[in-house]
C-alpha cells in the first residue's frame, strides 16, 4: 500500500506546475501512517491457535488458553477472528494461509465449523483438527 500511495504522490507531484504545500502534505501523510501500519503489524499477537474439537486454545492466554473464537471476515486465504477469554483484553487475529501450508485447510474448516457450534447449534463430534499459527 505504502508503493502505492508513494505512485500516487509521485504522480500528483508531477503534475504541478510547482511543488507547495499539499505535495509535502500528501508525503507527510504517507510516512506517518506507514509508520503507524509498521509498528502495528510488528507489535501484532503472536502464539499457537489450537482446536481440540470442542474448545479453542491460544496460547497467549497464559492463565486459562481456553478461549473463544468467533469469525468476523472471511477471504479463503486470509480470515480475521476475535479471540477473547474470561480474563483478559479480547485479541483480533489476522490468519494467512502460508504457501505449501498443510494445516491451513483444517485450521479454517475449525473455524467455520465452530461457529454452528458457539451460536448453539448441534455440537459436532470432536475431530481432531489442529492448525498452529505463528
Amino acid at each position: 500500500m505504502t508503493l502505492l500511495a508513494v505512485v500516487v504522490l509521485v504522480a500528483f507531484a508531477s503534475g504541478q506546475a510547482f511543488l507547495d504545500l499539499r505535495v509535502f502534505l500528501l508525503a507527510s501523510v504517507i510516512l506517518l501512517t506507514s509508520g503507524v501500519a509498521y509498528l502495528g503489524w510488528k507489535k501484532s499477537p503472536q502464539g499457537t491457535l489450537r482446536w481440540d474439537g470442542q474448545h479453542w486454545f491460544w496460547s497467549n492466554f497464559n492463565a486459562n488458553p481456553v478461549c473463544h473464537l468467533r469469525l468476523l471476515l472471511d477471504f479463503q486465504r486470509v480470515v480475521l477472528v476475535l479471540v477473547t477469554a474470561s480474563a483478559g483484553a479480547p485479541v483480533y487475529l489476522w490468519l494467512e494461509a502460508m504457501p505449501g501450508d498443510a494445516s491451513w485447510k483444517p485450521l479454517r474448516r475449525a473455524i467455520v465449523s465452530s461457529q454452528g457450534v458457539a451460536k448453539g447449534g448441534d455440537k459436532e463430534s470432536a475431530l481432531p483438527v489442529t492448525g498452529d499459527m505463528a
